[in-house]
């Protein structure tokens, strides 16, 4: 079910009586791109999605009657980790324009490398940080202030289990009333299971954003594989990644590689990928959405988690 409405930003709307966003309000320190029927009288039947990352706060605007997304907001941050990323969108929740409306719904996809998946057969939530530290070599134990969370996935019989800070958690939440939260995988898996489950050759997707990528493989119905790596430089990215293709016995040449996030041909991430793996693709955009003109000359990889993350919690 739908949370119900509320302010974003916990105040009463003061724009309820204008349809019109101004680029100026909703552009300063990103980039916002803004369909002409956005329209804040109507954000009753809007879904807000985030994703937060240490160096990215990005949120998009679904129109859930039309199915169409009709906002975009991207900016980049000091790379000064997770929790004062969530200090910056506190902030933006209160000075950005596009979100002084109430909205129906909203989510957050959460972009950290530490997490785990944990089969439904042994999944135990009071058990979950002892998964998470087993995976982790204990990294979080002992952290004061941290909370864990586990995530059921839609596609497959498991969880993502992933910790983060206690503080940003609850002050997101008292601003968010009724907000979804998901690790970015869970959101990545779900939706590549979704989209690829009738494929029965493997196929490895690497979802690149700036200082982290993630590794998915699957065949058919089943995951082989999902993992998450920092990177300083076009050279660790691919020796990553093909440190994966060696352990996975997955042949460069001819292994279905798909990628998606924030890369293109224009990029030296590129570059280098195609150097080693020639069977590359871009991802197409995710069809269970429709999308506004404003978005056709952003490259259909970019933000696809963002985008796709509404049907993991609707």
């Amino acid at each position: 079910m739908c949370p119900d409405l509320y302010s974003v930003t916990g105040n009463k709307s003061t724009n309820s009586s204008s349809s019109a966003v101004s680029s100026s309000a909703v552009s300063s320190g990103g980039k916002c791109q803004v369909d002409e029927t956005f329209d804040l009288r109507k954000s009753a039947s809007y879904h807000l999605s985030f994703e937060l990352s240490p160096r990215t706060i990005s949120f998009c605007v679904l129109d859930t009657l039309s199915n169409k997304y009709i906002a975009l907001y991207q900016e980049e941050i000091a790379n000064e980790g997770l929790d004062k990323a969530g200090i910056q969108l506190l902030t933006l929740l209160q000075t950005q324009e596009l979100l002084s409306a109430k909205y129906k719904s909203s989510s957050i996809i959460m972009v950290s490398e530490q997490f785990t998946t944990v089969p439904e057969a042994i999944f135990n939530p009071a058990k979950a940080r002892t998964f998470l530290d087993f995976n982790t070599e204990g990294t979080e134990r002992g952290i004061k202030g941290i909370e864990v969370l586990s995530d059921k996935m839609k596609s497959i019989d498991a969880h993502s289990v992933y910790a983060l800070s206690g503080t940003m958690l609850t002050n997101l939440r008292s601003a968010l009333v009724g907000v979804s939260i998901l690790h970015h995988t869970t959101s990545l898996i779900d939706t590549l299971l979704r989209l690829y489950k009738n494929q029965n050759q493997e196929i490895c997707f690497l979802h690149v954003q700036k200082g982290i990528f993630s590794i998915v493989v699957i065949k058919g119905n089943d995951l082989k594989l999902c993992n998450n790596f920092l990177y300083n430089s076009k050279e660790d990215l691919v020796y990553y990644t093909l440190f994966v293709f060696e352990q996975l016995k997955l042949n460069p040449e001819s292994v279905d590689t798909v990628l998606l996030g924030e890369i293109d041909k224009s990029t030296e991430e590129y570059a280098i990928i195609y150097t080693y793996i020639r069977n590359l693709r871009f991802i197409d955009r995710n069809q269970g959405f429709n999308y506004s003109y404003v978005l056709d000359s952003l490259p259909p990889q970019y933000h696809f988690n963002l985008f796709s993350q509404y049907h993991c919690v609707s």
